[in-house]
């Protein structure tokens, strides 16, 4: 306020003069001038509008579409519902494995502890269990990034854009709730009672995530990686010994099977070789020689833990790509445990957390397509290697808390 002086000296205080609208017609004071909203604001209304509305209105409406042309949640889960039922019954719920029993993309081929572990929501009809499964996968997604510290709300709702993570809940693939393991594993790792037990179950459901033992074992948790690995082994052989170990002996045949009939639909290493004109041979050669090189780098990088305060980390990260590289199949929901990696080094919003948006260029499988497979391997190598290296991307967004000056 202004101040002027009075009679007698006495100092008199001023109203400053507000910006008026003058209206024909009208007396008394105009109502004030509206500013136009600052560039803060409308970066902060997009940015809710973006990653908190536009998430749940899209999951919505794609159960509601898939409920509208005749689809129902859970392909990915029938025949894991199934098999849990077979289990509880004695009977074995593995197919013949041989190419025509496994045309139609609806037969068990987890281990049978998958099976076991899945049996209560088998006391369900496969409706009321496949949403049960999608809501509990909802959480666990959520809970994925909590675990591993995220506190920036938009990674939340980035996660929720990404193509893989809702395809996931969609067919009811076990994905995130893998990913939510691997955050246990990571943040518990040096306590035996959590991560030995959580380590055994993700191997156990899900084989190919194996190398998270030579992870434990190259950063000098062996007694973690033994006690997981015993873990995972007795409770496959005693899931095994409920249906009195049928299908054991002519599981391995069953696995070559499909990977032979399905790795040229994905993303995986195996997939890009034969993109690229190679011998299934020579694609599969590759993709090991590969994985087997990301192996070693986890044990030399391991070893200097103590020397390398990043080692744990980038020993980690490493682990993760070689289950990537030595699977001859990444379907496109293998692309959710790609949050891991992504929440350990980000842990506010960055450019990263974008990539795997790309999927949405080639959802589902790529048929073969040679561009589709490049896309949705260089999602995962990108996020992979950028995760491994932090510095490499640009630095990630932050919010200006100063007001900008308006016109």
């Amino acid at each position: 306020m202004g101040k002027r002086t009075g009679a007698g000296g006495t100092a008199v205080l001023r109203r400053p003069l507000e910006a008026t609208e003058l209206r024909p017609g009208r007396r008394g004071p105009a109502a004030p001038l509206l500013s136009a909203p600052s560039r803060s604001t409308l970066r902060l209304a997009s940015e809710r509008l973006l990653l908190a509305f536009v998430p749940g209105v899209l999951l919505i409406g794609l159960v509601a579409s898939r409920y509208l042309i005749g689809k129902h949640l859970g392909f990915d889960y029938r025949p894991l519902w199934e098999a849990s039922r077979h289990i509880l019954h004695g009977a074995s719920p593995y197919p013949p494995p041989h190419a025509w029993a496994l045309q139609n993309e609806q037969q068990f081929v987890y281990p049978p502890i998958a099976a076991l572990l899945a049996a209560p929501l088998a006391a369900f009809p496969f409706g009321v269990a496949a949403a049960l499964l999608a809501g509990l996968e909802l959480v666990a997604t959520g809970l994925t990034l909590r675990v591993l510290g995220i506190r920036d709300w938009r990674c939340y709702g980035i996660t929720l854009l990404w193509y893989p993570v809702l395809q996931n809940l969609l067919i009811g693939s076990i994905t995130s709730l893998l990913a939510l393991g691997l955050a246990l594993a990571w943040r518990y790792r040096d306590n035996q009672r959590v991560a030995a037990p959580v380590v055994a179950a993700l191997i156990g459901a899900k084989v190919f995530l194996w190398p998270l033992l030579f992870w434990l074992a190259a950063t000098r948790r062996g007694i973690v990686a033994l006690r997981g690995l015993a873990l995972a082994l007795a409770a496959v052989a005693l899931s095994w010994a409920v249906i009195g170990f049928a299908g054991l002996t002519s599981y391995p045949q069953l696995l070559e099977v499909l990977s032979r009939l399905e790795q040229q639909k994905s993303y995986s290493a195996v997939s890009v070789g034969l993109a690229l004109g190679l011998s299934s041979g020579e694609a599969r050669a590759l993709a090991v020689a590969a994985g087997v090189v990301t192996l070693l780098c986890v044990v030399a990088i391991g070893r200097l833990r103590r020397e390398d305060a990043n080692g744990d980390r980038h020993a980690f990260i490493l682990a993760i790509a070689a289950a990537f590289l030595l699977s001859p199949i990444v379907w496109t929901h293998y692309l959710a445990l790609l949050v891991v990696p992504i929440a350990i080094t980000r842990r506010t919003l960055s450019p990263l957390w974008f990539v795997p948006l790309a999927m949405w260029a080639t959802p589902g499988q790529s048929d073969g397509h040679t561009w589709r497979v490049l896309v949705g391997a260089s999602v995962w190598i990108v996020v992979l290697a950028a995760s491994w290296r932090p510095s490499w991307p640009v630095m990630g967004f932050r919010r200006r808390r100063e007001a900008l000056p308006t016109a």
